[in-house]
């Protein structure tokens, strides 16, 4: 039996990957972490009787020691979860949503555990801190995001012929959107993604294409490819999940269903593959696919995306800062759905960068973003 630690285990990925677990019966789950769901958490411990569980809340892991009386001992707050990421295990799976997840990240990485990453944030506001940590103690670095997955399929052997890496991305369900239609979307409008079943946040990055910029960024850490090599085309059948270009013109795609259970299976079983609980694409049931430029005026978070990464420093992790809280606030219906791209925009612009931060001051600049887009919210409406 190998031992998991599955931080995020009460979200979207993290359900999921129990789910997988279940269907490859040669998993131990050692430790399970959520913010604040405990009423399923406690279901999870009782199911999987893991050593530890982390409960963010204080508040909530409290009321969750009270119920649980097996082995399994409740830690509570956002150091326990850096403290469960080094437990020793054969694989961290990190799928906390944002920022958060950039130091239990670099902990799991640092105590030699194979890093099966779903928090795109972690390299998008730390990515040259993580990657070297991750040379340094010569771990695996597994993308759980699919069209990362399907780029790290495809390199296998074809590293020194790529000329570009090609994103995919569905579009959302704002794709065939007038600017004046996306003036009046609702919270519930966003939520409604064509595809993929995901958590709150990362479907509404990807209505405004946000995620995709994000992605740009993790794709540039994870393959150690510059900007320019990084291409985004829409893809609303979300079949192919990426694709790359080769020096002599060749392109290679990865396709399958819109599932995240099946890069989550293949984290978990590689280098080796098993049967999927998803079943076979069948080809000859798709009636079209179709590739479109991303309409950045429509949807200009790609550009800044793109901007933030080619200044590096301290400019992503502002960028994604900025986003968190606009997302949130757009959540709650607090905000329009294009103040989006208002409030990140501001915030970049008033952002000092520094050019080679170390963790204190990536920590430092998320703060200060989050600190500032409340201010600029807070003074537009």
């Amino acid at each position: 039996m190998k031992e998991i630690i599955i931080l995020g285990s009460t979200g979207s990925v993290g359900t999921q990957t129990l789910e997988v677990i279940d269907n490859l019966n040669n998993w131990k789950v050692k430790v399970l972490t959520g913010y604040a769901n405990t009423e399923l958490l406690e279901k999870q411990i009782k199911k999987y009787r893991p050593e530890y569980a982390v409960v963010v809340d204080k508040n909530k892991a409290a009321e969750l020691k009270k119920i649980i009386t097996g082995k399994t001992t409740i830690l509570a707050g956002e150091n326990a979860l850096i403290d469960a990421a080094s437990e020793n295990a054969d694989l961290v799976l990190n799928a906390v949503v944002g920022a958060a997840g950039l130091k239990p990240s670099i902990a799991a990485v640092k105590a030699g555990n194979d890093l099966a990453l779903a928090n795109k944030e972690s390299l998008v506001i730390g990515g040259n801190i993580l990657t070297k940590a991750a040379k340094q103690n010569n771990i695996n670095l597994l993308p759980v995001d699919s069209e990362h997955n399907a780029i790290f399929q495809l390199l296998k052997n074809h590293q020194k012929d790529l000329k570009e890496i090609i994103l995919t991305a569905s579009g959302g369900p704002f794709f065939s959107f007038t600017h004046e239609q996306l003036k009046n979307v609702s919270v519930k409008d966003a939520l409604n993604h064509p595809n993929w079943e995901m958590g709150n946040k990362i479907t509404i990055d990807s209505a405004s294409l946000m995620n995709k910029g994000l992605e740009v960024i993790e794709a540039h850490w994870l393959f150690d490819i510059s900007y320019d090599q990084i291409k985004v085309l829409i893809h609303p059948q979300s079949i192919v999940h990426s694709m790359i270009r080769l020096t002599d013109g060749t392109i290679l795609a990865e396709m399958g269903a819109a599932d995240m259970r099946t890069p989550i299976q293949y984290c978990l079983t590689y280098p080796d593959r098993q049967k999927v609980m998803t079943g076979d694409l069948q080809l000859e049931e798709i009636a079209l696919f179709d590739f479109h430029k991303p309409d950045t005026e429509k949807f200009p978070a790609l550009d800044y995306a793109y901007t933030a990464g080619r200044a590096g420093g301290t400019f992503p992790a502002v960028l994604n800062a900025s986003n968190e809280v606009a997302v949130n606030y757009f959540l709650q219906a607090k905000i329009p759905f294009l103040a989006l791209n208002r409030v990140t925009a501001s915030v970049l612009d008033l952002h000092e960068n520094n050019s080679d931060p170390n963790l204190d001051e990536i920590i430092a600049a998320d703060r200060w973003a989050r600190k500032t887009a409340m201010e600029v919210i807070d003074k537009w409406f």
